[in-house]
């Protein structure tokens, strides 16, 4: 096992994505300096995590990818075989129980484990999460969706992940319990300053400054505009009950949206999402009742938790679109052609009618 093991546990909407992309991204050279970084399918570790909590991927009921221990069992072999130090990242460890959290520290075994959150405004990761949660099929407007979250903190009706994520003193408690407030270090992102990230990771892995920098690649996970919400959320209500995660992963989530957001430039101009009044309110409460908590836990905190006070989102009523751009229509139908269409080889197919096949006969739908 590796004698030192840095942990980057989340929180989600953090800049977690970029962050990853560049440990990904230096690989090779984060192993000369000593350190592994194992790859398991993709930049972060989420399906390692997934393993280790037995978490679906996608929608249980429709063609949803349920988890056994064996990604994660494959995941500890790499760990174990780093020679110095390994690094972990991916941001819903932040969701792992009690009995999970037990699990993982006994798993990771006598290494000096040290744990690193990276945190925002509670008042502006909320427009974000409900960004995210759409790419995943949700079909509520976010004034709907803001009520299911806002009327009693701490209990989410349509989406129940938000708040075991965004509860982020309980959450930060949880790991301090386990591996002691010592061990546990919050890392305040500073978003007028980009390269603050890199450099508090760069410092804690011992590398020099520079090392860690911000990629340009496929994932840049922007923001999307008000346009291209509404355009979502219109496919999402229209998406038939019969098609299943996999279609909807595949067309949408990686397909026509994924695209979009990686692929084109919105306007300077475009309309964004607007928050209502009475939401923000309620978030700042919130969020002042979990800075507080947290400065109590006792652990380290890097940079400015207090500016959360002053944190600001665009305020306002969202005005009801019933019509798109014909241009952003058109693009995001091209990405059927450029982005899924090209990467669906026959296996692929078969594999999913097999799955499909399987499901109707669990269902008793062939008899």
């Amino acid at each position: 096992m590796a004698k030192k093991i840095i942990v980057h546990a989340g929180f989600h909407k953090t800049g977690t994505t970029a962050i990853q992309s560049s440990f990904f991204a230096a690989t090779s050279e984060l192993e000369k300096a000593g350190i592994t970084y194992p790859h398991v399918g993709g930049k972060a570790h989420h399906k390692a995590v997934y393993s280790l909590m037995g978490k679906t991927w996608g929608w249980e009921d429709r063609g949803g990818v349920p988890s056994t221990d064996e990604k994660w069992r494959q995941f500890l072999k790499k760990i174990k075989k780093a020679k110095s130090t390994a690094l972990i990242s991916s941001e819903f460890l932040c969701e792992l129980t009690e009995e999970q959290i037990i699990r993982f520290k006994k798993d990771l075994g006598n290494s000096e484990i040290s744990i690193y959150f990276t945190l925002r405004p509670l008042l502006k990761i909320i427009p974000s999460a409900y960004q995210q949660h759409l790419k995943i099929g949700i079909k509520s407007s976010y004034e709907k969706w803001l009520h299911s979250i806002l009327d009693e903190p701490g209990i989410s009706t349509i989406t129940p992940s938000f708040w075991v994520r965004h509860m982020h003193a309980e959450v930060l408690a949880k790991w301090v319990k386990h591996f002691g407030a010592d061990n546990v270090t919050l890392i305040v992102v500073d978003e007028a300053t980009p390269e603050f990230i890199y450099d508090q990771f760069n410092a804690i892995l011992g590398l020099p400054q520079g090392f860690l920098t911000p990629q340009i690649d496929q994932d840049s996970n922007r923001s999307l505009t008000l346009d291209e919400i509404v355009l979502l959320n219109t496919i999402n209500k229209k998406f038939s009950k019969k098609r299943s995660w996999h279609d909807y992963e595949t067309f949408i989530r990686n397909g026509s949206i994924k695209y979009l957001t990686n692929k084109v430039s919105p306007p300077l101009d475009a309309a964004r999402l607007l928050t209502p009044q009475w939401a923000v309110d309620i978030a700042e409460k919130v969020s002042d009742q979990n800075v507080r908590k947290i400065k109590e836990l006792g652990i380290k905190i890097i940079g400015d938790i207090d500016s959360f006070t002053s944190a600001k989102i665009p305020i306002g009523e969202n005005p009801e679109i019933t019509m798109i751009p014909v241009e952003l229509a058109a693009k995001a139908l091209v990405a059927m052609d450029l982005r899924v269409v090209e990467k669906l080889p026959t296996r692929y197919v078969a594999k999913i009618l097999w799955k499909m096949v399987k499901r109707d006969i669990r269902k008793g739908k062939w008899k």
